[in-house]
């Protein structure tokens, strides 16, 4: 339960503090924590297990920028489906695969950010869901 707290409060304030701004064709840039999010059509058309999530997010190489992980989170408390900022342009309003695992990942379940609600919820990393790639800004 602590954890899942932890999660929220990590994510409302990580949102509180954004200022998304367009850093290329297909990267958003969060020009207070400096972190750049991945925005093209793979965040809307390709769903994945939590293995296969972390493997593309490794991989993914998007206008020379390389070494991204899964999602944690870009939640907007202040709007409802979808709870994400307007300048992403790819999205869809379900589940996307966050880093964060359950229970240290033993359970087999990782955690899950919905962005048509805002709320987190573990699932079982086998099943296919969404994922979004971000990395910290060199």
């Amino acid at each position: 339960m602590k954890l899942l707290i932890s999660l929220i409060f990590t994510s409302f304030v990580t949102f509180a503090n954004a200022q998304f701004i367009e850093h290329s064709e297909n990267i958003i840039k969060d020009s207070k924590t400096n972190f750049l999010w991945q925005d093209t059509n793979d965040v809307k058309d390709k769903t994945m297990n939590y293995a296969q999530a972390l493997d593309y997010c490794k991989n993914l190489e998007l206008d020379g920028e390389k070494d991204f992980l899964a999602l944690f989170s870009i939640v907007d408390t202040k709007v409802y489906n979808p709870t994400l900022s307007k300048k992403f342009n790819y999205f869809v309003s379900d589940n996307y695969w966050t880093t964060k695992t359950f229970g240290h990942a033993k359970s087999g379940e990782a955690f899950v950010v919905n962005f048509l609600s805002g709320a987190f919820n573990r699932e079982l990393m086998e099943d296919k869901f969404y994922v979004r790639c971000y990395k910290k800004a060199k």
